[in-house]
């Protein structure tokens, strides 16, 4: 229904809005939420699929979870 855009590229993803998670690559770290809430804390950008985001946590276990009801915000790289 809606993007939000601040410095850490946070994203809402709605059914008919795809290429809102087309600005993220394979690698970059992401933070997931559902209804609020963070999922398994930090992760790593797989891709997008079927409507689908495939991700992999911290601790090294790769998810499938549905664009349908998520958000997604990709953590800025820190710099030295």
């Amino acid at each position: 229904m809606f993007k939000r855009y601040n410095f850490l590229d946070y994203i809402h993803r709605t059914p008919q809005s795809r290429s809102i998670v087309d600005n993220f690559r394979r690698g970059d770290k992401i933070q997931v939420f559902s209804a609020g809430r963070q999922l398994d804390g930090n992760g790593t950008f797989i891709r997008a699929e079927g409507g689908f985001l495939v991700w992999e946590d911290n601790s090294g276990n790769r998810n499938t979870t549905s664009l349908e009801s998520i958000s997604v915000r990709r953590l800025r790289k820190r710099s030295c």
